[in-house]
């Protein structure tokens, strides 16, 4: 930051929330998988919070939100990490909002669940499986994302072959968002309106709820099919993609890189 801020005063402001200061964590969630783009790692290397808060509820994002808006600070929200192109590294410094806390499962319908963004998509599935249901789509990082990062850094994976890219209707069925200005909102998103922040990393408001769409669970079977060169690959995928009666998850991986 370019300006000098009183950080121990800032974590006596907030008192009852976690906050991180030990320099090597701060690196160390700073990042995520930038590291793989050699462009990427020119542009972000040194780049690092000042804090790391760590709320467990809408009512501490909020006072979070409150307080960075006063003292003028950046905010960067952050999920599991698991994105590769620098989505949740700091580029100002300021506050790292670590959501990975919101575990809450809200509650689970025939075909919707409810939960908060710190909820792994994984352990989601293992709730909803009980009752017949699961997560339409996942990224190939399904087992360590939350579901608030993939919303929030995103846009397709496993599943998208039938159900399409995020940004499609249907796919995100309803957002709580709070937003960092003077006297924060909560605000509820629905519809086409979802898309004001699906894909925004957190750049226009936080996400501290979420209603998902699911589909029928199965007994997925995995595979991971290579091929010598790019068309072969594509013509088979295309073949996949209009199987008739083929219940499908898909992902691509080109050269070995997972999204």
């Amino acid at each position: 930051m370019s300006r000098s801020v009183d950080w121990g005063e800032i974590e006596r402001l907030l008192s009852g929330i976690e906050v991180i200061r030990d320099q090597t964590q701060i690196a160390k969630l700073s990042q995520d998988y930038y590291t793989f783009s050699p462009v990427l790692q020119a542009q972000l290397s040194g780049k690092r919070g000042d804090m790391v808060v760590r709320p467990q509820s809408e009512a501490e994002v909020l006072r979070v939100a409150h307080l960075c808006a006063a003292e003028r600070i950046p905010v960067t929200v952050r999920g599991a990490g698991t994105g590769n192109y620098g989505q949740c590294v700091p580029l100002q410094g300021g506050i790292i909002l670590d959501l990975s806390l919101m575990q809450k499962i809200c509650w689970v319908e025939p075909g919707m669940a409810c939960v908060e963004p710190g909820v792994k998509m994984a352990a989601l599935d293992r709730v909803t499986r009980e009752s017949g249901w699961e997560l339409r789509m996942a990224p190939s990082t399904y087992r360590t994302a939350t579901i608030g990062g993939f919303i929030g850094g995103g846009s397709m994976g496993m599943g998208s072959i039938t159900y399409g890219a995020l940004r499609d209707r249907g796919n995100i069925n309803a957002l709580r968002v709070v937003t960092i200005e003077d006297e924060p909102r909560v605000l509820e998103l629905r519809g086409d309106d979802v898309q004001l922040v699906n894909h925004a990393y957190g750049t226009n408001g936080i996400i501290t709820e979420l209603e998902m769409p699911l589909g029928p669970t199965y007994p997925w079977a995995e595979y991971i099919v290579t091929f010598a060169d790019f068309m072969t690959a594509a013509h088979f995928g295309r073949a996949l993609g209009n199987a008739d009666g083929t219940i499908k998850k898909a992902q691509w991986a080109p050269s070995g890189m997972m999204d």
